[in-house]
């Protein structure tokens, strides 16, 4: 479950972040590429352990699904998809050079007045 390693470097992030201050935090928003891998119920779940005790305790993570996008090796064409490997439109073939998809984006983080 790699969720889990991507969890505690997220909370490594938000607290290199938000530096020493005493901040609760309420929400983190997420894009995360639909070609990453990465499932994001088990994310919430991972996160919702690692984040016990910490001032992430409790927060809501939004995660936004962004489509991959590929190029054809057949025909050369850029396409976008969803999940793992895509299927070219124009040809049929299957995979492809994988532009852009495979990652994950923090977006914002949301903290309680201060």
């Amino acid at each position: 479950m790699h969720e889990l390693a991507i969890a505690r470097d997220l909370l490594h992030i938000i607290d290199r972040t938000l530096g020493a201050d005493n901040v609760r935090v309420l929400r983190i928003d997420l894009a995360v590429g639909a070609a990453s891998g990465i499932a994001a119920d088990a994310l919430r779940f991972a996160f919702g352990v690692i984040a016990e005790g910490t001032r992430a305790h409790g927060a809501e993570l939004s995660i936004a699904a962004s489509p991959a996008r590929g190029r054809c090796v057949g025909c050369g064409i850029l396409f976008e998809f969803e999940g793992m490997i895509g299927v070219c439109p124009a040809c049929g073939k299957l995979g492809g050079e994988l532009l852009a998809g495979d990652g994950m984006m923090l977006r914002a983080i949301e903290v309680a007045d201060v």
